[in-house]
């Protein structure tokens, strides 16, 4: 059951408490309805945390792959641009290996062709580790620093500049900052939010349970509020 369902099942159960008026008077203060009511407010309140977290968390990932998007092209061209440049063929190995880093590829001994491997489209190429957002700007600050360290590296384009591949580095990590923040905090809410409605001694479902306890012992196993309790359903998760 989801924590939404739960809660709504939380809010009816007060209501039946409420509905009974002065006959529902639990000694234990954590069954009283006023303590429902705060326990009610406080589980809506994370709800409400958790959502914004998560809209939070949302915004920051989309904003991430808008800026990540045309990465792997620029690195491409920041290659051709060292070979239009004249690089030395030492500095064009190694921004290539970068490249190939940022795309996530690897070179790899090729088989020798068998009857069936002429048979079958064989790849010429292989995915590597490392193509996740901390690897690509990792990789992409490998090649610009690559790039901007050969003397020859001039050029007139705007995106392709020194000091825009350096503006543009800062921004990749950046926003893996961003992201690795609202995560944290995303997960941080959800922990509260869990605690509140699972683990907590009186968290809302324990409490729930309790008060349907206590109503069948005051009004009895075959009473209309017991029946009423009965038909309001609060479970935890099973893992």
């Amino acid at each position: 059951m989801s924590f939404v369902k739960n809660l709504q099942s939380f809010g009816k159960l007060k209501g039946i408490c409420t509905g009974l008026g002065g006959a529902y008077n639990p000694g234990q203060q954590h069954l009283q309805v006023k303590t429902l009511t705060t326990l009610q407010f406080n589980a809506q309140q994370l709800m409400d945390s958790v959502t914004a977290a998560k809209t939070v968390y949302d915004n920051a990932t989309n904003q991430r792959e808008r800026t990540f998007k045309e990465v792997r092209a620029l690195g491409s061209r920041i290659c051709y641009m060292l070979r239009s440049c004249g690089a030395h063929p030492l500095t064009l190995a190694d921004a290539y290996a970068h490249n190939r880093s940022l795309h996530g590829w690897k070179r790899y001994a090729a088989p020798v062709p068998t009857a069936e491997a002429l048979s079958e489209d064989t790849p010429k190429r292989r995915r590597s580790a490392g193509t996740d957002y901390a690897s690509m700007a990792y990789n992409f600050a490998r090649l610009v620093e690559t790039a901007t360290a050969e003397p020859r590296y001039l050029t007139t384009e705007p995106t392709l500049s020194k000091e825009a591949l350096a503006v543009k580095v800062q921004e990749l990590h950046a926003m893996n900052e961003t992201v690795l923040d609202a995560t944290l905090k995303l997960n941080k809410v959800k922990q509260q939010r869990y605690a509140l409605f699972y683990e907590a001694p009186n968290g809302l479902v324990t409490t729930a349970r309790n008060v349907r306890h206590y109503i069948r012992a005051v009004f009895g196993f075959r009473s209309a509020p017991h029946e009423e309790t009965v038909k309001v359903r609060l479970t935890k998760p099973t893992t």
